[in-house]
């Protein structure tokens, strides 16, 4: 297991929005050397850990292509809008 934090991130895959928690594992090539390769070499699958609609934690497994990944940006905090004030 991996378990990269993606936690800061909204993921979509297919037509559902998550909130993303982990990447639990990442397949790359099976033909990929560690010593002779590309310098950047995209993953085939992952397995994502995320948060659905009903607050349950479900695991998606799927090729790499599918997902995508969309930061969570948070309105900066001004002198009228202070955190916990609403």
């Amino acid at each position: 297991m991996w378990n990269i934090d993606v936690s800061r991130f909204r993921v979509i895959h297919g037509n559902e929005v998550l909130n993303a928690l982990c990447i639990a594992e990442v397949r790359m090539p099976e033909d990929m050397s560690r010593e002779d390769r590309a310098t950047k070499v995209k993953p085939l699958f992952l397995d994502v850990l995320a948060v659905n609609a009903d607050g349950e934690i479900v695991s998606i497994y799927d090729e790499a292509w599918t997902f995508q990944f969309v930061p969570i940006i948070q309105a900066p905090i001004t002198a009228g809008n202070k955190a916990g004030q609403n």
